[in-house]
């Protein structure tokens, strides 16, 4: 007990002081006293109040939440829920209505119960069956849109309490797997598998980025607080100048990018992008004309995709040599902080970039010498600096932990050490080239995640320079001709009207198929009908079929009842006609009651109807008693009385079950 006590005082203290608690204890009980709290609210809703719907609802909203927020299929738990949570509506059900027969002192059929619980049974099963069934059709299409959209809700939570969650690493969870949201803390661990994650139509291998950070917080990077604005497919990610795109040495591709796992609402682009085809939400670092991140506008499902139009670097090392210091306003604000570099981590890069002649030559020795140096290694699980010491200073010079880690260790200390040189820089967040399946396709798996630096280059834009010690770079640099490149183009943005057409692009980089992403365009097919269109017309398909079907099926048991009507004498018709919707009102006769006396308990219940009530209660007696057949002008007046009673019959059902509705939450 002390020692826990201990783990949750360090744990509130650390919080408390926006730290990055280690303990794991604290979780664990709070998850406990979660899953308590919610079974005895339940069992209370339960047994106390006699409110089953309020506890199927109350557990039924935990395990929604819990499965939206984990990666594992959890499906067959919830199958389990779902027949469990019938089951006990319909006991309790039949409790009520037994307790009511009690009441009313009727004598119980004891194989009723029986029957009623047999019957129940193959309905709970039918509607678990249909349910599974529809899940798998087009119609599913609403309800799945709506749970795909916990997809931004769970990166959100973790960015918003990273501080406390910051020792959870659970690869299935959405709160702390493969997701890129606007930060990331170093946990000391990185988590990764061999499961597909994207498919890439492209000219070359890419390094895919969906967010860059600016801001350098001692333990990670985050986003500048900026602003968010929706782009519609095939617009310019930016209408008016940006610093994102460059004026020199460039080449315009077309790309396809297919999503074989969702992974949030994230985006990934490459290069400069210019247009995506598909409804994109842009976050403006700072609110400047920055990608700080990119997004879908609607949820993505497995499998499918969206082609985006790109500015690919063509620069080659003497042309980045000659770019020159002359940054735009933008990239010096944001991407120059170098206000927290420790004087030990200024002093190494200075000496590493010593014998460096410019900008791109000092970029070049860090990346070289974080990637090459034998006294760095590459590490999936490397320690954490602790009270409060800054990241990059630890993993460059502690005597024990230091010199090891992972992607994130070497970008941060790269970009930071190259700011401390006036180079502007930031951490980009994505996936490292993927494996060539094909001609012009990639596979991109989870173990490909990966953070990177890039490198601000006046009139090229950013350029990616590889830090992390056994990620291969897969592109090479041309060197180039020194004697021969003109200084370039600053201020100028040539890419400022795009457009995509045959003279300013190759041939579009397709897949064989691919479904695109809500609201999304195939450039080679504008006009073809979307994913969402074809889902409708399945979706209209299969409900008219529904429809039709449910329709046939009403229509059969009317013509049943008809011909089992038909059969009985006009007195015991309209008789039994009465008191089976009487009874479906809760308010039938009890065995011992006579036709009179329970026709006269009706007429006060419905006493704007006294006649018609006692005109099928004369019909009856007649009927029973008189042994003679009756007339049809006598018939003809019990089917009126009827048809004048069905209506005020429904009416007392509704009024008697919102009563009893009101009763029990009051």
């Amino acid at each position: 007990m002390e020692a826990l006590r201990d783990d949750v005082a360090g744990w509130t203290i650390t919080v408390l002081q926006t730290g990055y608690p280690s303990q794991l204890s604290p979780y664990a009980i709070g998850i406990g006293i979660l899953l308590w709290t919610t079974a005895f609210m339940a069992a209370y809703a339960v047994y106390r109040h006699n409110r089953v719907i309020d506890a199927i609802l109350l557990l039924g909203t935990a395990m929604i939440v819990n499965l939206s927020a984990t990666f594992t299929d959890l499906f067959g738990h919830l199958l389990l829920f779902v027949i469990a949570a019938l089951l006990l509506w319909l006991r309790a059900a039949l409790v009520q209505r037994q307790d009511g027969w009690q009441r009313r002192r009727v004598n119980e059929n004891l194989e009723v119960p029986a029957a009623i619980m047999r019957s129940g049974i193959v309905f709970a099963a039918a509607s678990v069956a249909l349910a599974w069934v529809l899940t798998s059709v087009a119609v599913a299409a609403p309800l799945t849109s709506a749970w795909r959209s916990f997809d931004g809700v769970w990166p959100a939570v973790r960015d918003q309490f990273e501080g406390a969650f910051g020792s959870l690493t659970n690869p299935n969870s959405r709160i702390t797997g493969s997701t890129f949201g606007a930060s990331f803390t170093v946990q000391g661990e990185w988590v990764s598998n061999d499961e597909v994650a994207l498919t890439v139509a492209a000219p070359r291998p890419l390094y895919l980025r969906t967010a860059t950070y600016d801001t350098y917080t001692g333990r990670g990077w985050e986003r500048s607080d900026g602003t968010t604005r929706q782009v519609a497919a095939g617009d310019a990610l930016f209408d008016g100048p940006t610093p994102e795109r460059p004026s020199e040495a460039y080449e315009i591709e077309t790309i396809t990018v297919s999503m074989a796992q969702t992974l949030g609402r994230n985006l990934f682009t490459t290069g400069s992008p210019l247009e995506i085809y598909a409804p994109v939400v842009i976050h403006q670092s700072g609110g400047q004309p920055v990608l700080g991140g990119v997004e879908a506008a609607n949820p993505i499902g497995p499998g499918e995709g969206y082609q985006l139009s790109v500015a690919l670097s063509e620069a080659n090392k003497a042309e980045l040599g000659a770019a020159g210091t002359d940054y735009p306003s933008v990239v010096r604000d944001l991407y120059l902080d170098d206000s927290t570099v420790t004087e030990r981590v200024r002093n190494l890069a200075r000496e590493v970039t010593a014998d460096a002649a410019n900008s791109y030559e000092r970029a070049e020795a860090l990346a070289a010498f974080l990637q090459r140096d034998p006294s760095f290694t590459y590490e999936t699980v490397a320690p954490i600096p602790q009270n409060g010491e800054d990241l990059v200073d630890f993993f460059l010079f502690d005597e024990v932990g230091g010199r090891q880690g992972y992607c994130q260790y070497y970008a941060s200390a790269m970009v930071m050490m190259a700011r401390s040189l006036g180079l502007p820089a930031r951490v980009a967040v994505g996936f490292a080239p993927g494996e060539l399946t094909e001609p012009n396709t990639y596979l991109v798996r989870e173990a490909n995640a990966h953070a990177w630096a890039e490198i601000y280059f006046p009139g090229y834009g950013w350029q990616i320079f590889e830090a992390t010690k056994s990620i291969e770079s897969r592109f090479v640099r041309p060197t180039g001709d020194p004697s021969t490149v003109a200084p370039p183009r600053v201020g100028i943005d040539p890419l400022l009207d795009f457009e995509l057409d045959p003279t300013l692009r190759r041939e579009i980089n397709a897949l064989p198929s691919v479904d695109f992403i809500e609201g999304g365009t195939d450039v080679a097919r504008p006009d073809a009908p979307s994913a969402a269109e074809s889902s409708r017309n399945g979706n209209a398909l299969l409900v008219a079929v529904l429809i039709l079907g449910a329709a046939a099926f009403v229509w059969i048991r009317m013509r049943h009842l008809q011909r089992r009507w038909r059969l009985l004498p006009a007195g015991d018709r309209a008789w039994q006609r009465l008191t089976l919707a009487a009874d479906r009102a809760g308010v039938g006769p009890r065995p011992s009651e006579t036709i009179y006396e329970y026709s006269g308990w009706l007429e006060e219940q419905l006493p704007s109807h006294v006649e018609p009530i006692r005109t099928v209660a004369d019909g009856k007696v007649w009927q029973a008693y008189s042994g003679r057949r009756m007339t049809q002008s006598a018939s003809s007046r019990l089917e009126e009385a009827w048809v004048r009673l069905r209506l005020p019959l429904v009416w007392l059902a509704a009024r008697r079950w919102l009563r009893g509705i009101v009763r029990r939450r009051g």
